[in-house]
């Protein structure tokens, strides 16, 4: 019963912040807040570099990529899990998000330690991580296999500390 109320929740607060009135449905996200690279953990040499868009807000956490008509190649949007409750269950969903991504979850030390690869449009199957990740990268679809980056690849920027 108290998973279910987590999720209820979790649902009207994802209700409510794409029901905001900010206009975002011809927006692309070129990037602009910070950039992150990622580093390959066979040679430590920089696999990809993004300019990336700063979720670190509960409006911004919770309204994502939806309604955004593009997303530029070199860039994507990083989600700062500890502003989320640690007694809420993390996981992802497509809705009403018109572009395919590859969503990666990250541990507190920049290591990505699971992938979930061309999440589709519209599809509200919820994503979940093996555990609760520190924060979580989304990119275009099909970066993850373009680029090569692999579960136990490091992303450095500022909000690991490791950059």
């Amino acid at each position: 019963m108290y998973k279910l109320l987590k999720i209820m929740v979790a649902t009207i607060l994802l209700f409510v912040s794409a029901c905001s009135d900010e206009d975002t449905s011809t927006k692309g996200v070129t990037g602009g807040d910070t950039s992150l690279q990622v580093f390959s953990k066979i040679d430590n040499k920089i696999i990809h570099e993004y300019n990336i868009e700063l979720a670190d807000t509960s409006d911004k956490i919770y309204h994502g990529l939806m309604g955004r008509t593009s997303l530029d190649e070199n860039s994507g949007m990083l989600f700062d899990i500890n502003l989320v409750p640690k007694d809420v269950d993390i996981a992802f969903w497509m809705k009403d998000t018109l572009i395919p991504l590859d969503i990666l979850f990250i541990d507190e030390n920049g290591i990505v330690f699971y992938i979930h690869k061309n999440a589709q449009p519209y599809d509200t199957t919820p994503i979940y991580p093996p555990k609760r990740p520190r924060a979580v990268l989304e990119v275009n679809g099909g970066q993850i296999d373009k680029y090569g980056i692999n579960m136990g690849d490091m992303l450095k920027a500022d909000l690991f500390g490791n950059n």
